[in-house]
Parts: C-alpha cells; sequence; structure tokens
C-alpha cells in the first residue's frame, strides 16, 4: 500500500504539485559523524532507487487505478445528464493515469465506509473534497490543490465589514410564512 501511495504521489508531483514522501532512515548512533553522513547518503540513494524501480513497474501500461469518490459531491465528482461520472477531482485522477500510462478505474463509494473500501484494497485512493484537518496521522496526503476557504459577499452599502457584524443577522434569507 505505501508503493502505491508513493504512485499516487508520484503522479501528483508529475502535474506540478508535491506531494508526501518517505524519508531516508537515520544512521546507527554509533557510527562518526562522517561516517553517518555516508551512510545516510548511500540510504537515501538507496531509497531513491527502489522508489524508481517501484515506479517503473507500476506505470506499466495497462495499470488500473481505482479512485473512490462522493458521487453525490459537485463539483467535484458526480453523475451528469449521460450517466457518466464526471468533476473536478476524476478529471485530475484522470491526467495523472494518462501521465502514468495507467487507466482509471472511478469507483462510487459510500462516503461512510471509505476507510473500509480503502482498507480492503476495493479501492486505491479516496480522490475527494477531504478535509485534512485533525486527519493528518490517519492518512497519506498530497499538498492541498484547492483552497477551500469560505467568504462572505454582502452589498457595498450593507454596513457589515466583518464577519462579526454579521452575528445574529439573517442576510438574504426571508422567512416563510406558511
Amino acid at each position: 500500500m505505501k508503493k502505491l501511495s508513493v504512485m499516487v504521489m508520484a503522479g501528483v508531483m508529475a502535474l506540478g504539485m508535491v506531494g508526501c514522501g518517505s524519508t531516508a532512515a537515520e544512521a546507527p548512533a554509533e557510527s562518526t559523524a562522517p561516517a553517518a553522513e555516508s551512510t545516510a547518503a548511500e540510504t537515501t540513494e538507496s531509497t531513491v532507487e527502489a522508489q524508481t524501480e517501484a515506479t517503473d513497474a507500476q506505470t506499466e501500461a495497462g495499470r488500473q487505478f481505482v479512485v473512490g469518490f462522493d458521487a453525490e459531491f459537485p463539483p467535484y465528482g458526480y453523475k451528469d445528464d449521460s450517466g457518466e461520472y464526471v468533476g473536478f477531482d476524476l478529471d485530475l485522477a484522470q491526467e495523472v493515469c494518462n501521465r502514468l500510462g495507467w487507466t482509471l478505474v472511478k469507483q462510487p463509494i459510500d462516503w461512510d465506509a471509505k476507510d473500509m473500501e480503502l482498507d480492503s484494497g476495493a479501492i486505491d485512493c479516496i480522490w475527494n473534497g477531504f478535509t485534512m484537518n485533525g486527519r493528518e496521522d490517519q492518512y497519506t496526503f498530497s499538498v492541498p490543490y484547492v483552497d477551500n476557504s469560505q467568504v462572505f459577499v454582502v452589498a457595498e452599502d450593507s454596513g457589515i465589514t466583518s464577519k462579526e457584524d454579521l452575528a445574529g443577522k439573517v442576510v438574504g434569507v426571508q422567512k416563510d410564512s406558511s
């Protein structure tokens, strides 16, 4: 599973983004400083070689990459009028697959079962709008590629200049009298 994570990250990096990577093992404590530097360099070099070999093996034509996604999360993933699964995240996943020579398999999942799907190997990754905060130790994430910040837009003459000004106000919403 870690090799697959490295492959996904390599694909994301191929799109100009930086993903997480593995780190080199630390040198033994009893070694001297020059030997430790040499050992660390050799370890890093062998790690890079191993990752390159894994990448070469994984990027063979015909490799299927199964992406689990929430099919009811437009514009990131949803079913269009023709019944095809489309969306921003799926387009991005397709581009990574194109660059790596893989075949994308779009697998809609029950969002509540995403961990089970991932842990069982039914999907290779979860590719969806997925909040990272508080989950950094539970998953391997790429660098965020979408800024999902919230903004408030008000009329220029509303007198609202900060989010504190919104407290207790309902702007633009009328209560239904029925």
